[in-house]
């Protein structure tokens, strides 16, 4: 009995590896190639989906640069409006303080021209 057990496994054993294994290849292949597609569509889908949002993010980014450059564009202006308006008003002083010192300095010489026909 161990003898026809012993045969009849073994000629089992040899005919199931004579089966023909391309059939399991070509589909485990076939599956795989599904697989790749499928991540292929969903990896598209993802990128474009980070497209998307990358171009939303970055939209937002340029609109909050945009109003801190016309922020610090407008302090600027105010800044210097306000370095003309000091440069303006110390010319001004100039000026005045100029013109006193001439006016002065007329009276002194007038003074001295009528002291020296006097005498």
């Amino acid at each position: 009995m161990k003898k026809i057990f012993i045969g009849l496994f073994t000629i089992i054993s040899m005919a199931s590896n004579a089966q023909n294994i391309d059939k399991g290849l070509d589909s485990m292949q076939r599956q795989m190639a599904k697989g790749m597609a499928s991540l292929d569509s969903s990896m598209k889908l993802a990128d474009s989906m980070n497209l998307v949002s990358s171009k939303h993010f970055d939209s937002v980014q340029m609109a909050r640069q945009n109003e801190q450059n016309n922020r610090n564009l407008d302090g600027l202006l105010s800044m210097m409006n306000e370095r003309e308006q000091k440069q303006k008003q110390g010319m001004w002083m100039r000026i005045i303080f100029g013109l006193a010192l001439l006016g002065v300095g007329i009276f002194g010489i007038l003074r001295k021209r009528k002291k020296k026909d006097t005498q």
